[in-house]
């Protein structure tokens, strides 16, 4: 037993001094990167000094524990505050509050939820520690800590509340020692089982109306019952410890408990793996791209031997990313249309606008919404992250792949996908605006309809059109999933500021519409020009 004890300690001590020695050797290097600092202070020197960088160890160890008992007594003040604030009125006092908020219900969270630190697991690797054995060490200790701190405040929140100190403190302390132990024991099976976090958020939010109805109903009256009855308190408090060792001892003979740990662990390493630099770019970067990627199938059925070269390569992706793109683009026709129905159903039994005129104020103030719809509705970006992430990335470092013809004609394969989707899309949202148009007003509006497929029409080829203009023009992307060119991301921040500028505007006129339509033509027109002129000399891989 006491051997036990001391290695446990150890070990846990040795844990935080591996975690100290981390944390030192990140700040002794980020300090070397900072310029001018860098140079003055002798960075290479204390970092290749090892009997040093232990004794800044052992500080940053002592600070750690300092910090770990200052958070432990935040419960006092806040339990205090809740009670002299929020329940003024109820009688209810910090010590009844810290009771049944942090000594009940909040321990769900570390036990439920806990994931092994990530330092945690490379100390397992490193080391080659057994997992069930660490991680049953480790959470039990903390627990025993946590309750050492928890007997500290429960002192205090005593003798301000004039409650016997001895009985109350032992009453908080073993109901808290026996949560923690209890919810822990609970999370074993719940780890291993199909869906987790469904059942542990399902537990959080029932416990949750069961505190909550306490603390507003019966709470303060049962804490005056307990402590008027010495007796039965000391009953509760024998029962908690009992209970807490019985729980123990299931807890260290759970049989499944090497699953767990290894579910837990494979867990924090997928925390850990995030902080790999190309999986966190791919992640920031290109967050459509990822989405679409997820949705990729292989159609079985398809056929591309009459295709060879660039040709093949853009018709196998889109065949691969067929299923992804038609499942989006039938969730916005299916919503576009829910829409619409609804609003013609509404207009039938209660007309929105009555007039000719009233309905080209409204056509002329939806033209902008318009312009940030069709934004959010495109597939350009998630297309254009796509294509980098499963198809250029890996054929241009191939010389055919760079070609002048490859390129153009990949450029206008690619453009007519897109277009094609946005045009199913754009094309029913069109056929809604048309029928409300003839719902309204009927033949009246024939004007407005054509003014409104003119800007369908224009901006449909705006947004099929830029993301992939930008990408070939630009090519921003590197190997490693980096976004190393400024500019684009300018030209990106300006785009949707523009697009969500138009979405401000409360009123503008044909002339507005006439002139967004025309600049739209324009920028397709010369940037086709532009890519059969500059994109065969920047479409390239960076580094």
């Amino acid at each position: 037993m006491i051997s036990n004890v001391r290695s446990t300690l150890t070990e846990y001590i040795l844990l935080q001094l591996f975690k100290g020695t981390i944390f030192i050797n990140g700040l002794f290097y980020f300090i070397g990167r900072i310029p001018f600092i860098g140079k003055i202070v002798p960075v290479r020197m204390v970092y290749a000094d090892y009997p040093l960088k232990k004794v800044f160890t052992h500080i940053k160890f002592a600070i750690s524990t300092a910090i770990k008992v200052i958070i432990g007594i935040i419960p006092f003040f806040v339990s205090s505050f809740l009670a002299n604030v929020v329940f003024k009125e109820s009688q209810l006092s910090s010590f009844d509050i810290w009771l049944v908020v942090f000594a009940f219900y909040l321990p769900i969270f570390g036990s439920l939820f806990s994931v092994p630190d990530k330092k945690d697991v490379l100390f397992i690797t490193n080391f080659r520690i057994n997992k069930s054995s660490h991680l049953k060490r480790m959470n039990l200790l903390v627990i025993c800590m946590d309750v050492f701190i928890a007997t500290i405040v429960l002192i205090f929140l005593s003798m301000m509340n004039h409650l016997p100190v001895v009985l109350a403190t032992l009453f908080g302390s073993s109901l808290y020692l026996f949560s923690q132990l209890l919810w822990s024991l609970i999370d074993l099976p719940l780890t291993i089982q199909k869906h987790p976090w469904v059942k542990k958020v399902a537990i959080l939010v029932g416990m949750l109306g069961l505190v909550s109805v306490l603390m507003l109903t019966k709470l303060a009256s049962l804490m005056h019952f307990l402590f008027s009855n010495p007796l039965v308190i000391i009953g509760l408090i024998m029962f908690n410890f009992l209970a807490s060792w019985l729980i123990v001892k299931s807890y260290l003979s759970y049989p499944r408990f090497t699953l767990v740990a290894e579910k837990k662990v494979s867990s924090s390493m997928y925390v850990f793996e995030a902080d790999d630099k190309e999986l966190k770019n791919k992640t920031t970067n290109f967050t459509e791209g990822v989405g679409l990627t997820k949705k990729m199938s292989i159609d079985e059925q398809a056929n591309f031997a009459d295709l060879s070269g660039n040709a093949y390569l853009n018709a196998l992706f889109f065949s691969r990313f067929k299923k992804g793109l038609s499942r989006g683009m039938w969730i916005k026709v299916i919503s576009i249309s829910v829409l619409g129905l609804a609003l013609m159903i509404v207009s039938l039994f209660f007309p929105l606008i009555s007039d000719v005129s009233e309905l080209e104020s409204f056509m002329y103030r939806l033209v902008p919404s318009l312009f940030f719809i069709l934004y959010l509705t495109s597939v350009g970006k998630s297309v254009v992250q796509s294509l980098f992430m499963n198809c250029d990335m890996s054929m241009l470092s191939f010389p055919f792949y760079r070609t002048k013809e490859a390129i153009i004609s990949g450029f206008f394969a690619r453009f007519k996908k897109i277009l094609l989707y946005n045009s199913l899309v754009n094309g029913v949202l069109l056929f809604w605006l048309i029928v409300f148009n003839l719902v309204v007003v009927g033949l009246n509006s024939l004007y407005l309809i054509g003014l409104v497929l003119f800007v369908m029409i224009s901006l449909t080829l705006l947004f099929s059109f830029h993301e992939l203009f930008v990408y070939y023009i630009l090519q921003p992307f590197t190997s490693d999933f980096q976004v190393i060119n400024p500019i684009y991301k300018v030209v990106n921040g300006v785009f949707y500021l523009f697009a969500y500028m138009n979405l401000q505007l409360k009123t503008t006129g044909l002339y507005y519409a006439l002139g967004l339509s025309i600049v739209s033509l324009l920028y397709v027109a010369i940037g086709l020009i532009v890519i059969k002129k500059v994109a065969p000399k920047t479409f390239k891989l960076k580094n």
